[in-house]
């Protein structure tokens, strides 16, 4: 797998506009949209993913745990497996394997884990 930065990747791929709902570059998962990048060459089309350990955004049209989906100018090539890192999810210095809602970390509010974004 190959990991690139969002700004990598934005810079390289460059993600085309979403002109259905002028709402930025994000494709939703559902109606005119969905069909709008099922339409798509599959090499063009990203799917922005919920994964054990965070949010990612990978190469390919995906359907499990799908977020929303992007399509690029440039394609991803046959045997690339490209993953952009959104967030990660990991544990808060305060986590000692119990979760406390009454810890008052202002990390993570005492739900053990927060939230790192990528750049």
């Amino acid at each position: 797998m190959f990991d690139m930065t969002n700004e990598q990747w934005e810079e390289h791929y460059k993600p085309t506009p979403n002109l259905i709902s002028e709402e930025g570059f994000a494709f939703e998962t559902y109606g005119d949209e969905l069909a709008y990048v099922a339409t798509r060459d599959p090499h063009h089309v990203w799917t922005e993913m919920d994964g054990d350990n965070g949010v990612y955004i990978v190469s390919g049209m995906h359907y499990v745990n799908r977020i929303q989906y992007y399509v690029t100018e440039v394609p991803w090539l046959e045997g690339e497996d490209i993953c952009i890192t959104v967030c990660e999810y990991i544990d808060c210095d305060c986590y000692d394997g119990d979760v406390d809602p009454k810890n008052n970390c202002p990390e993570c509010g005492g739900t053990g884990t927060k939230t790192v974004w990528g750049d």
